[in-house]
């Protein structure tokens, strides 16, 4: 098998796997009761989000990269990196000034 087709491979796996994660964990946070899509989805069980350290987490590793970008330059390499914040933390987020960049 050559190079390309390994790690296209490896990767179509990765993301089976991702979805599947992904699938579980969203089956494990329904409620069971079938929403309109003008309800919001209601968390069960012991599911609490702490909004200010979702924010302190997203402006921690905002500072880290920008150190790390100042004491070596990318050269050409590029990093992104996507954060899911729940609705409820929509507002903590805007009036943080962290919701794009």
């Amino acid at each position: 098998m050559s190079a390309r087709r390994w790690i296209t491979a490896v990767w179509a796996g990765l993301c089976l796997a991702g979805i599947a994660a992904t699938s579980a964990l969203d089956a494990g946070t329904q409620t069971g009761k079938p929403n309109s899509p003008a309800e919001e989805s209601v968390p069960t069980g012991t599911h609490v989000v702490d909004c200010q350290a979702i924010a302190d987490d997203i402006e921690q590793a905002r500072a880290e990269a920008e150190q790390e970008r100042q004491e070596e330059p990318l050269n050409g390499r590029f990093t992104a990196k996507t954060v899911r914040v729940p609705k409820g933390c929509a507002d903590e987020v805007e009036n943080r000034s962290l919701k794009t960049r």
